[in-house]
């Protein structure tokens, strides 16, 4: 399934020890497809869907305004696709940050990989984040090798803690 819809990623640096309260915050949000607790450089991934622009920028704007929270970045989705698995199937995922040596060259073959449930070009430091998942953590490991050896650059953001909307099943697209 392709789409081409308002959708992006808010990475969040927190302030320490705050990370699970600003984790928790996104999980009345209706407009939120999920939320994670990683490792690495950002302490909080949200991912955003609404009918405008306007929402999104709004929704990054009141997570500035948050005194638990340090810094953000915004990641608009320009493009992306969905595979027929849904995201909280699989005991093990990760999400990875993919730049690639030409353009659409990772689009191509990450669509052939069963053991990525989604991915989506975005404007900024990467040129994609991409959800891999795996039946266990050795599985997921192997996946991420896999990544590394088409010589892509890639960094993995491993959630410690994850929530999936279970609304978003009957809401996408």
């Amino acid at each position: 399934m392709d789409w081409k819809n308002r959708s992006a990623y808010v990475f969040i640096k927190t302030k320490n020890g705050k990370a699970e309260e600003v984790w928790k915050k996104f999980q009345t949000w209706d407009n939120v497809i999920g939320t994670w607790i990683t490792s690495g450089d950002w302490d909080v991934i949200v991912w955003f869907d609404a009918y405008d622009w306007d929402t999104i920028h709004g929704c990054a704007a009141t997570i500035k305004d948050w005194t638990e929270v340090e810094q953000t970045s915004s990641h608009m989705v320009y493009q992306g696709f969905k595979n027929g698995s849904w995201w909280w199937e699989k005991p093990a995922g990760s999400w990875v940050f993919l730049r690639e040596n030409k353009i659409n060259e990772a689009n191509e073959k990450i669509k052939k990989w069963n053991w990525v449930t989604s991915s989506a070009s975005i404007a900024g430091d990467w040129d994609y984040i991409t959800w891999i998942e795996g039946n266990n953590w050795n599985e997921l490991w192997d996946h991420l090798y896999e990544i590394k050896t088409e010589n892509w650059e890639t960094s993995a953001l491993i959630p410690i803690k994850s929530w999936w909307n279970p609304d978003w099943k009957n809401k996408w697209w």
